[in-house]
């Protein structure tokens, strides 16, 4: 794992930590245990920051209408070559090129923090997906 990752990482922890906000809970807490907050919480804990929802290339065009169902999403920019190791990803061999920038705010439940179970990164779960209006952007950004 690379050095910029763990410091993206630690700096995260860092400023959900000492926020006096919130507590990274560790990775094996189940999902349905995880608080369930307001979209502007998670914005007001992240310090006015956005979530980021990796994806492969198959979904590249899957999601401008929004997502349903359950997202795993994270406030940290990782490298490509490393976001499948930190966040634990599925499609081991698919790095995340591209990702959704997604505004806190415009999502009516977010559960989290959590540490990433068999990663090393922090996760907070969309348990009923995000609408159109949560897309900062409405196409995927390059990570390169």
């Amino acid at each position: 794992m690379g050095t910029s990752s763990l410091l993206a990482t630690l700096l995260d922890q860092e400023m959900l930590e000492n926020r006096g906000t919130v507590s990274i809970l560790p990775a094996p807490t189940p999902d349905a245990m995880l608080p369930a907050k307001s979209g502007n919480d998670v914005f007001e804990e992240l310090g006015g920051r956005f979530l980021l929802r990796y994806l492969v290339p198959a979904q590249l065009e899957a999601f401008r209408a929004g997502g349903t169902g359950v997202h795993w999403v994270t406030p940290t920019p990782y490298q490509p070559e490393e976001t499948v190791s930190w966040l634990a990803l599925p499609a081991l061999s698919e790095p995340r090129r591209h990702a959704l920038v997604l505004d806190p705010r415009a999502i009516d439940v977010i559960r989290g923090p959590r540490w990433v179970r068999l990663g090393g990164g922090i996760e907070y779960i969309l348990p009923y997906g995000f609408p159109a209006r949560a897309l900062v952007l409405p196409w995927p950004i390059e990570v390169t």
